[in-house]
């Protein structure tokens, strides 16, 4: 026990340390999932009519970006409740 802090609380720097770890394992799996998005969607984006090519490389990247930025807060939100559970 610590005075200030709440049963199942952790220190300030305590929560830092978990949160950097959060972060970082969330931009390892959003860089590698949005890698292999971008991958797919190249391969996919080839069959598209010649007229259409650049509104669907611009509608192709801008779903990479959300998809990135998605995939970043979802995973951190997950890695940061489940490393915080597993703090003794």
């Amino acid at each position: 026990m610590t005075a200030g802090i709440a049963p199942g609380d952790l220190c300030p720097r305590c929560l830092q340390l978990v949160t950097r770890k959060a972060s970082r394992l969330a931009r390892l799996v959003a860089i590698v999932t949005t890698l292999l998005l971008a991958g797919y969607l190249t391969l996919t984006l080839r069959s598209v009519p010649p007229a259409s090519q650049v509104t669907a490389r611009a509608v192709g990247a801008a779903a990479a970006v959300a998809w990135y930025v998605l995939t970043f807060r979802i995973v951190q939100r997950i890695a940061l409740e489940w490393l915080k559970a597993r703090r003794p």
